[in-house]
């Protein structure tokens, strides 16, 4: 799980990917989780998924990717056995759909999260209309998931130190083990929204609505070729997962 929330971090890269204007992978983003929604075939989600990896290998995150992979797949086999429960035994197929479907709705947003930074986002958010307070929630949000798994992972650590054994006892002396914890992580979440609000205060947040930006996103002529690309791609793969006949 931790893994999972470490992998949103976002770090500085160099590849194509990387260089795209934000709005181009949000296109991107949105025109594969669409597509997750065409066909149940699993040979078709699969398709997807390479196509998926493909990005992120290009873009050089796959690793960060892996180790998300490796944080979700307690919510992976967690989609495939209640799929299984409620659909039956005699749908397996149709349960490893649904939980594919997941995984490459999960990969797609991953790129755009692990390529572009928060700044980024916001300022796309804001371009589209939306109040820029709810926008920097958002990428306050994204920035700070990463850092509140460090934390929760040293607050572990220290108390595995002290003699707290998580692993032992039934379902709900484990839930009470907890509560060590998650006590210290809230008090000093709470400190740090303190620290960051006057922080905001002492800059002057909110002073005026006529907000100025350090650069204006432009789009170039590769961002052009790339959505061309992406607009081809989403049409092929639309028409394939409604008129193939896929094996599975």
């Amino acid at each position: 799980m931790l893994r999972m929330l470490r992998g949103f971090e976002y770090l500085r890269g160099d590849s194509p990917i990387h260089r795209l204007d934000p709005r181009v992978k949000i296109v991107y983003s949105m025109a594969f989780a669409a597509l997750c929604f065409i066909s149940l075939k699993n040979a078709f989600l699969i398709t997807l998924l390479i196509l998926n990896i493909l990005v992120l290998i290009i873009a050089k995150v796959i690793k960060r990717w892996l180790m998300m992979l490796r944080g979700s797949l307690i919510f992976l086999v967690m989609i495939f056995m209640l799929n299984l429960l409620f659909q039956g035994l005699a749908n397996v197929w149709l349960a490893l759909a649904y939980t594919l479907r997941f995984l490459v709705f999960m990969t797609a947003f991953s790129m755009l999260f692990l390529t572009t930074t928060p700044e980024d986002l916001s300022l796309v958010m804001v371009k589209l209309g939306i109040p820029y307070e709810y926008t920097l929630a958002f990428t306050m949000a994204i920035r700070f998931v990463p850092t509140l798994s460090r934390e929760l992972q040293i607050i572990i650590d220290a108390q595995r130190s002290r003699g707290l054994e998580l692993e032992k006892g039934n379902f709900f002396e484990r839930i009470r083990k907890y509560m060590p914890i998650l006590i210290p992580l809230i008090v000093h979440e709470i400190r740090r929204s303190y620290l960051l609000a006057e922080a905001m205060e002492s800059r002057g947040f909110g002073y005026t609505r006529n907000r100025s930006y350090y650069y204006e996103m432009r789009i170039r002529k590769n961002d052009v070729l790339a959505l061309l690309g992406i607009i081809s791609l989403t049409v092929v793969m639309a028409f394939l997962g409604k008129k193939v006949m896929w094996p599975f």
